[in-house]
């Protein structure tokens, strides 16, 4: 293991040093061994009087036996789930040239800005929901150069998202970016998890404002129908190439700024109301990532804290 190398062996080491107060502030356990793991790395050999391992060189032996760090197996990729949400349209935009993404949206391979950078499947836990906080609507151009077609002008509006797959309130899904694309969606959550937004302005808690003090989008069974598709086709094609996906997390709790992501109502209705029991990933929500914030007990049972 040495600078540059990715995967599970190094987010192992990111997480060990992390844990032992050496610090990744900028890009966390990413599974990337970059300029920040080596300082990390290094001020931890330097603390216990070991040989500094020079960046390109392999970590020796000895600096990972004072970790007592082994490189870590392979969690078991659990069984996809049977289809459970019929009947809806889920655009698959995954052909679609690089050029007509917002390449903003991706973490970039060094050297080659239209090449996004390909995370480990083994790594990718869980799936973090999202609101776009705005409706989403389409120009006549954008209608024109989908040939006319209205719908297909809107669904194409999430190659310009940052997410992985996008639920649009007409009650359809689009698959917006390769599962293994490492894809700015969720802070703390984008090495190890999927994005799913959903369309519309949703106050943090039922009846209240919204972010911007708009009126808010009503949560239809269109919308939360289509964010269920979102789900289970990436739990299902996630689990196919490997990805252990087990967990859903809301936004919020990556961000501060995100108080309201994704809201009671799409928490309730998507994540508690289908997430959990037909598909049956787990929540975590006194979990949170640096300034995060706690899924609060206005949503959830079991959550902690208030709104």
């Amino acid at each position: 293991m040495k600078y540059g190398d990715k995967g599970g062996d190094v987010m192992e080491m990111q997480e060990w040093l992390e844990a032992e107060g050496y610090k990744l502030p900028k890009y966390g356990c990413d599974g990337d061994f970059g300029g920040e793991t080596q300082i990390a790395l290094n001020a931890f050999e330097k603390d216990r009087g070991l040989p500094v391992t020079p960046k390109g060189s392999h970590v020796p032996q000895a600096t990972l036996d004072a970790m007592a760090w082994e490189a870590p197996e392979d969690e078991p990729v659990p069984d996809p789930p049977e289809k459970t949400v019929h009947g809806l349209k889920l655009y698959d935009f995954r052909d679609e040239p690089f050029s007509k993404r917002n390449p903003k949206k991706f973490k970039l391979q060094p050297g080659t800005p239209r090449m996004p950078v390909v995370r480990e499947p083994s790594q990718v836990t869980g799936i973090t929901i999202h609101q776009t906080a705005a409706p989403y609507g389409v120009a006549d151009y954008q209608v024109q150069a989908a040939g006319g077609d209205r719908e297909l002008a809107l669904a194409r509006r999430a190659l310009g998202v940052a997410c992985h797959t996008m639920a649009f309130r007409g009650g359809f899904g689009v698959v917006a970016n390769d599962l293994r694309h490492y894809v700015y969606h969720g802070n703390g959550w984008n090495s190890t998890e999927l994005g799913l937004e959903i369309d519309g302005r949703y106050p943090g808690v039922k009846g209240g404002k919204t972010w911007d003090g708009k009126k808010a989008s009503v949560v239809t069974d269109d919308v939360v129908k289509a964010a269920c598709l979102c789900i289970e086709w990436m739990v299902i094609e996630g689990r196919k190439a490997g990805m252990p996906i087990e967990y859903i997390h809301a936004h919020r709790q990556s961000s501060a700024t995100r108080r309201d992501d994704p809201g009671e109502e799409l928490w309730e209705r998507v994540v508690l109301g289908f997430a959990v029991p037909t598909l049956g990933l787990k929540t975590e929500p006194g979990r949170t990532l640096k300034d995060g914030r706690p899924v609060p007990v206005e949503w959830d049972p079991n959550g902690v804290g208030g709104y």
